[in-house]
């Protein structure tokens, strides 16, 4: 019994975890350059006591739960923006965050009164040879990310990846932090900047509410399941004081 208690607790804090995922990841639906997160836990296989990585779809013994970002693409909202950017492909815009290289795929950009070119919350985007500067009407900025202001260059807008993306942690909304200092930067093979346009979230909305009922099922379940062991063990200790 004391087996099924511990399951009954550790099903239900997984289950509020995982609730927790599915609510952030429809409260940035709309949140551009926003990548959902998925659920995944380890657990303890019943036959070879064996540890492996499940999805929460599979049955065993729940040890501990952490999540995985889905980075595929979101579709490209056009605005007609000069400063709006999104990437086709592979590859993150890189952007300074208290001294540190972040990297997104938002590009819903702007300029600050010093004429840099900044995130909406102001946090400098990176060009190859840094902060990048535009003054000027005519604002051109090809596919591979060259910046011309009145037909003059100015700077091309880095674009990077990473070989293995899990080393990438969620730091607020659309930004990513590198986590392992020994993955290093690389260039995308193929990408493409369209200029004009921005990439929306990749939330399948549909999707993450029926996640969400699922999971409202399942919290309901382990809480009549934490019921029943409660009144047994109450039942229990009555009986040992006759």
């Amino acid at each position: 019994m004391l087996k099924g208690i511990y399951r009954t607790i550790t099903g239900k804090a997984v289950t509020e975890r995982r609730m927790e995922i599915v609510a952030n990841n429809i409260a940035n639906c709309l949140t551009a350059g926003y990548k959902n997160s998925r659920p995944v836990f380890k657990l303890i296989d019943d036959v070879n006591g064996s540890e492996a990585d499940k999805t929460l779809a599979q049955k065993g013994s729940i040890y501990t739960l952490s999540s995985f970002i889905n980075f595929t693409e979101g579709v490209l909202v056009e605005t007609g923006n000069n400063l709006d950017l999104g990437i086709q492909g592979d590859g993150f815009f890189v952007v300074m965050v208290k001294g540190k290289n972040m990297y997104t795929r938002d590009g819903q950009f702007t300029l600050n009164n010093e004429k840099k070119l900044v995130t909406l919350d102001g946090n400098p985007v990176m060009g190859e040879g840094g902060e990048i500067t535009i003054d000027g009407a005519d604002i051109k900025i090809e596919s591979d990310g060259t910046i011309y202001v009145d037909k003059k260059f100015v700077d091309k807008i880095r674009v990077v990846t990473f070989e293995d993306k899990s080393v990438l942690k969620n730091y607020g909304r659309s930004l990513f932090v590198n986590t392992d200092e020994r993955a290093k930067e690389t260039i995308p093979e193929n990408y493409g900047v369209k200029q004009g346009s921005y990439e929306a979230s990749n939330v399948d909305v549909i999707k993450e509410m029926v996640e969400m009922m699922s999971t409202l099922r399942a919290y309901e379940s382990y809480t009549k399941v934490d019921q029943f062991f409660s009144e047994m063990m109450e039942k229990l200790i009555n009986l040992g004081r006759m």
